[in-house]
């Protein structure tokens, strides 16, 4: 169930120091099983909670029909998760810990916010809005603005500056909603919320940081007061802890996906099943090609490329939001045996996965962790230039998958894998369940509950 927040009214504080560090201790200890290693599993019921809409308008709060009772339940309030709208991994990772928190009996209830709708000023909403267009028509621009924001001095410019532009509204939500705890899943969020809870009187409200980049961490997802860091793989955690976030505060987890993409690999049966339920020919070698949320990463001639080599496959193209690219791919006529199938936004993507032999699609974070935990192996053929490129190193060094940067790579990839029994396609598949961690929404969601539980102890 979506509920929208009523109007508001005050709240807490922050840790600085000590008190900042015991409380993280105290829920690394809780997170550790006796072995001194993170527990893999968090116990809880199951249970599915639907999407935040974009024209909310203010925060929308999560349930689950399948959530401990309210007899059972220990409810600790409410926890304020923080996302932005650009590119698709950031809302999807809030979503996967939301569900995971309603699973918890004594978690607090999730709230979802974009403050950059809904508590900044419109020019600074305007100007985040452009991550889309820039991104699917000017790349080059989008890295170059990228790589200039990220050292300290531009950091702290930005601070002194456009972040400040978030923290009236940002303050006046947190005065009205009272969370336990402060969850940012996007760097332009963290600062923002930091020093709007650093100077608030009383008991101090935790701020755990969600990093959903998996390798290349931009300097803005580097908070200094915040309780708890998040990070989405080694590499992620060594770019914080090399930034000066000492250990006790850094949580290697894995980046949060939605449950629907952990259930265990699918077998050949599950993949027929899954074909047939979709509208597809059950037997047939299955390539699925997906530009992420924004359909970017050269659809149009990628789908064009596997279309006129004539391999015996159906593909399937999922674009997104780019309508354009969706028109124009409904009018291609595939080479024979190939079959096309082309379809916009999907609500489940998770069964269009596991339902392929191979995915090609560009190296967002959040499309390759699903992948990983899905089960399909990867065919990587560009990456936004900037926060991306490390991506593709992760998944060919894993095993995972290949960089098919051209067409003619990228037909010659597909023509090896598809065929009846490769090797390769069998070693990306066994590759993939090492690589994956599907545990990380649970453990995310199991910190955030222990660090606000804390936090609630004192008089509010």
């Amino acid at each position: 169930m979506v509920r929208f927040m009523p109007p508001f009214s005050p709240c807490p504080s922050r840790p600085t120091g000590e008190a900042c560090m015991e409380r993280t201790a105290i829920a690394r200890r809780a997170l550790l099983g006796p072995s001194g290693r993170l527990l893999s599993k968090v116990m809880g019921l199951g249970g599915r909670v639907s999407h935040m809409l974009p024209d909310a308008p203010a925060t929308v709060s999560v349930h689950s029909p399948h959530a401990a009772p309210p007899s059972r339940r220990r409810p600790q309030g409410t926890v304020l998760l923080l996302l932005a709208d650009t590119g698709g991994g950031h809302r999807a990772s809030a979503l996967a810990v939301a569900r995971e928190l309603v699973r918890l009996p004594d978690a607090p209830v999730p709230h979802l916010l974009d403050p950059f709708t809904h508590a900044a000023p419109r020019p600074v909403g305007w100007t985040v809005g452009l991550y889309s267009p820039l991104i699917r028509h000017l790349p080059p621009l989008w890295g170059a603005l990228f790589h200039a924001s990220n050292s300290r001095p531009a950091l702290a410019a930005l601070r002194a500056t456009a972040f400040r532009l978030l923290e009236p509204g940002l303050e006046e939500l947190i005065d009205a909603l009272r969370p336990a705890a402060v969850v940012s899943f996007h760097p332009l969020v963290n600062h923002a919320a930091a020093r709007v809870l650093r100077r608030r009187p009383g008991t101090p409200i935790p701020l755990i940081t969600v990093v959903t980049d998996l390798v290349d961490v931009h300097s803005a997802w580097i908070c200094e007061d915040a309780d708890a860091v998040v990070t989405p793989s080694p590499a992620a955690l060594d770019r914080i802890r090399a930034a000066g976030i000492d250990a006790e505060r850094c949580f290697d987890l894995g980046l949060p996906v939605d449950e629907s993409f952990t259930a265990r690999s699918a077998t050949g049966a599950e993949r027929r099943r899954l074909r047939r339920g979709l509208g597809l020919e059950p037997g047939r070698r299955t390539v699925l090609l997906s530009g992420g949320g924004e359909g970017s990463g050269g659809l149009l001639r990628r789908a064009r490329a596997l279309c006129s080599a004539g391999l015996d496959i159906q593909l399937v193209v999922i674009c997104g939001r780019n309508t354009a690219v969706r028109d124009r791919l409904l009018a291609l006529q595939p080479e024979p045996p190939t079959t096309l199938h082309v379809h916009g936004f999907v609500p489940n993507m998770a069964e269009w996965m596991r339902a392929s032999d191979l995915m090609v699609t560009k190296a967002g974070p959040a499309t390759i962790t699903e992948a990983l935990c899905a089960g399909v192996p990867l065919l990587l053929t560009s990456h936004i230039p900037g926060q991306e490129r490390g991506n593709v190193d992760l998944v060919v060094t894993v095993g995972a998958g290949r960089h098919v940067p051209g067409e003619a790579a990228l037909v010659d990839a597909v023509a090896e894998l598809v065929r009846p029994g490769s090797v390769a396609l069998l070693a990306m598949r066994e590759a993939l369940v090492a690589a994956s961690r599907p545990e990380a929404s649970a453990a995310t969601a199991r910190l955030i509950s222990l660090l606000a539980a804390r936090a609630a102890v004192g008089p509010r």
